[in-house]
């Protein structure tokens, strides 16, 4: 049986992607900004990656139809403006809310794209993220009724649905060491919705 496919955004070093990995998934490719981040990407997933801004994918549509099509896209935005560490919780969110759109966007496409390989996304950050975000996006939402329209979709229509579907997840009911809370967000395309499994400790 061949391993699922997945693509990573804001990948970091893959930490994420780690834990496809030890799920039996296959990596693709990672998506960061950072050079040490790629560098080191490549080395732990051997793959071709290369440094690449996600903001690029903001107002390109051919961008993002020359990503691989996989079975599952993940990632995690970074964290930094929405954490309540970072100046008493009073830093700037826009940055944060605008790079978490761009990864919907992404995400939308691949999703309603003709012959979609898309069988879930999956999307992390921290628990505070979850202020800041809608409960839904409309493909108008994400820049995307010109493409919708094309597409024969509604621009209106619900592209990505976060309400009930982002739940805080603590890494320590799953067997770490360390209690460690997150927003998780995602879809299990097939069932619309975000599966979560049972917690384990």
């Amino acid at each position: 049986m061949e391993k699922l496919t997945v693509i990573d955004f804001f990948c970091g070093a893959g930490g994420f992607s780690e834990g496809f990995r030890q799920a039996g998934f296959k990596i693709i490719q990672g998506y960061d900004n950072w050079p040490p981040a790629i560098s080191t990407f490549n080395h732990n997933f051997q793959t071709k990656s290369s440094v690449k801004d996600i903001l690029d994918f903001k107002n390109s549509i051919e961008d993002i139809n020359n990503l691989p099509n996989t079975d599952v896209i993940i990632g995690s935005p970074p964290c930094v403006s929405f954490s309540s560490s970072n100046i008493s919780g009073k830093a700037d969110k826009e940055s944060g809310v605008t790079l978490t759109k761009v990864f919907l966007r992404i995400v939308t496409v691949k999703k309603f794209q003709k012959n979609s390989q898309l069988k879930a996304w999956y999307m992390e950050n921290v628990s505070n993220s979850r202020n800041y975000l809608a409960d839904y996006y409309t493909f108008k939402d994400l820049g995307l009724a010109e493409w919708a329209k094309e597409n024969r979709l509604s621009p209106n229509k619900k592209a990505i649905i976060l309400k009930d579907n982002q739940p805080l997840i603590n890494s320590a009911d799953y067997g770490s060491y360390q209690s460690r809370k997150r927003a998780i967000s995602g879809e299990f395309i097939k069932k619309k919705k975000l599966i979560i499994p049972k917690p384990t400790h």
